[in-house]
C-alpha cells in the first residue's frame, strides 16, 4: 500500500531554521561549557595522546 503525504505550500517553501550552534564547537557533558574546539579548553599532550579537558570543571571532552 501507498501513500501520499500532503504538505502546505509554506511548509515547502519556507527555509530551514537557523542553527544556534556551531558544528566545530565542543561541549562539556558536565557543566555544559562551550567552545571552539580551539577554544579555551585545557590541552594535555602526552607522546601518543592528545586530551582536551573542560576549563570549567576539569571533565575530559576529547582524547585522540
Amino acid at each position: 500500500m501507498t501513500s501520499t503525504e500532503i504538505y502546505t505550500r509554506g511548509a515547502v517553501d519556507s527555509d530551514p531554521p537557523p542553527r544556534t550552534r556551531s558544528k566545530s564547537a565542543l561541549f562539556c557533558p558536565d557543566c555544559g561549557h562551550e567552545s571552539a574546539v580551539t577554544g579555551d579548553w585545557t590541552v594535555e599532550g602526552t607522546e601518543n595522546r592528545l586530551r582536551l579537558r573542560c576549563p570549567e570543571c576539569d571533565t575530559v571532552v576529547q582524547q585522540r
